[in-house]
């Protein structure tokens, strides 16, 4: 049986996709810039970008940004 967390996660995995932020949040966290920064790059609430990040963590496996930032910039570099 599914949990809601994980209703919610599969929810909010759709909706990042529908709108097509996924890769750019993922793109600008690797370079370092902050949510506001993201937030203001991307015309996205400081609130949406969070919840973004959030999930890519979730997805990624990751519990800190920091283990984003160094996964993200790394590939991201190439």
């Amino acid at each position: 049986m599914f949990e809601e967390s994980d209703v919610e996660v599969n929810l909010m995995r759709v909706f990042w996709e529908k709108v097509g932020v996924l890769g750019p949040v993922y793109r600008l966290v690797g370079q370092g810039f902050s949510d506001r920064d993201i937030a203001e790059k991307l015309n996205l609430t400081e609130i949406s970008v969070q919840a973004c990040a959030a999930w890519i963590l979730h997805f990624l496996g990751f519990t800190k940004r920091n283990e984003l930032i160094r996964y993200a910039g790394a590939r991201t570099a190439m």
